[in-house]
């Protein structure tokens, strides 16, 4: 039996579902602690600032750092939201 022709049909996609993000039913306040850079790294470390931050006590921290290579997570890098805490604290102290 031969194709009938005619106008192609189109797949209809769906919508991209919208994420919402999740409801912390019970939210934990984020430990944030300024570390000795020499105690930590060393007498000869070039760190300016060690910071460990832990979000939730069921997660293990992240360590940011400060040095010539800028704020970063030693985990996670540049993008982590831990390294904007760790700026916070150093600013709110400084």
């Amino acid at each position: 039996m031969p194709r009938a022709r005619g106008k192609p049909t189109v797949k209809q996609i769906p919508p991209p579902a919208v994420v919402t993000p999740q409801f912390d039913m019970f939210p934990e306040k984020a430990e944030v602690v300024r570390l000795n850079p020499r105690s930590v790294a060393g007498e000869k470390t070039s760190v300016a600032e060690i910071v460990r931050v832990r979000m939730r006590s069921s997660e293990p921290p992240h360590l940011i750092f400060h040095d010539r290579h800028g704020w970063y997570c030693e985990t996670h890098g540049v993008h982590c939201a831990a390294v904007a805490m760790a700026k916070d604290l150093v600013q709110s102290d400084e």
